[in-house]
C-alpha cells in the first residue's frame, strides 16, 4: 500500500527581478508502508524543499502529492492543518520540545489537543517510552536531559498519534556520535516493531545507513536511488561511493561513524 505518491513535482521560485530558480524539477516518489526511507543531496541540492512540499507546508508549483491515497492541495488552511496534525509526524534537528512542559506532557501533546481520555493516552504512552528507554524521564524538564534523550522524547511525540508518514529532517544533526547512533537505533526500532513508515532527510551517511532505500537528489532532481541489503556496514560504504559521485558540499559531514 502506498502512504505517500509524490508525480511531477516541481517548485519554482521568482526572484523580484523575474529570475526564475527551479528548486525542484519532475521528481516521482513512492513510499510504501513501513518503508524507511532517506533522502540525501550536496548542500541547495532540493532537499529542505521536498520535505517541505510532502510536510504540506509548502505547495508544489507542479505535479501532484498523495498521501494515502488523498490530496491536500485541495484543502482549506485549517482543514491542511488538521490533516497534517493527524496523518504527519515530525522530528527536527532542534528537538522542538517545550520547556515551560515535562517529557511525559510533550510527548502526550499530540493526544491532549485531540482530547483523548487520559486513560487511553497512557495505554499509547507506555509501550513507546519503554521502547525508547525514556519511560525514567517523563517527569524531567527538556533542559534536564541530554540531546540525545531529547530526540528520543520527540520521536516519542512523532509517533504517539500513529501517523501515518513520520518525517524526519537531519535529526541527528546537533547530537555527538553515541546520541546520533542511539537516537537511529531508536528510530530503526520504531520502524520494525512497530511497522513506522518514516522519511529521512539527512546529509549524513552513518544516519542514512539505517535506512532501507535512500533517494538522491542534485540539482533540483532525482540522481540515483541504493536499496540497502542485509548489511550495514555494506550499505554504509555504498552511500560513501554514491556521495562521491553526486559531488558537491556535504556539509563537512563525518564519513567515519559506522
Amino acid at each position: 500500500m502506498n502512504v505517500l505518491r509524490a508525480q511531477g513535482l516541481g517548485k519554482t521560485y521568482s526572484s523580484p527581478g523575474n529570475i526564475v530558480y527551479k528548486a525542484l524539477e519532475d521528481i516521482d516518489l513512492t513510499i510504501e508502508a513501513g518503508e524507511f526511507v532517506g533522502v540525501m543531496g550536496p548542500s541547495g541540492s532540493g532537499k529542505t524543499t521536498l520535505l517541505n512540499l510532502l510536510a504540506t507546508i509548502d505547495r508544489p508549483t507542479s505535479g501532484r502529492i498523495e498521501i494515502n491515497g488523498a490530496d491536500p492541495a485541495g484543502l482549506s488552511d485549517k482543514k491542511l492543518a488538521l490533516f497534517r496534525r493527524r496523518a504527519l509526524g515530525f522530528v527536527f534537528q532542534d528537538f522542538n520540545l517545550l520547556d515551560t512542559l515535562s517529557i511525559k506532557e510533550n510527548i502526550i501533546l499530540p493526544l491532549v489537543l485531540e482530547g483523548m481520555a487520559p486513560n487511553l493516552i497512557e495505554q499509547r504512552l507506555e509501550p513507546l517510552v519503554e521502547r525508547l528507554q525514556i519511560a525514567g524521564l517523563l517527569g524531567k524538564r527538556p533542559y534536564e536531559v541530554s540531546g540525545g534523550q531529547k530526540q528520543r522524547a520527540a520521536i516519542a511525540r512523532a509517533f504517539i498519534h500513529k501517523p501515518s508518514l513520520l518525517l524526519a529532517d537531519e535529526l541527528t544533526g546537533n547530537l555527538d556520535s553515541k546520541s546520533a547512533k542511539d537516537v537511529m537505533d531508536a528510530l530503526q526500532e520504531m520502524n520494525e516493531h512497530f511497522q513506522a513508515t518514516v522519511l529521512m532527510v539527512t546529509h549524513d551517511p552513518f544516519s542514512a545507513s539505517y535506512c532501507r532505500r535512500i533517494v538522491f537528489i542534485k540539482d533540483g532532481k532525482l540522481f540515483s536511488e541504493l536499496r540497502r541489503g542485509t548489511s550495514r556496514q555494506v550499505f554504509f560504504q555504498q552511500i560513501l561511493d554514491a556521495l562521491s559521485v553526486l559531488g558537491g558540499n556535504f556539509d563537512d559531514v563525518s564519513f567515519a561513524r559506522a
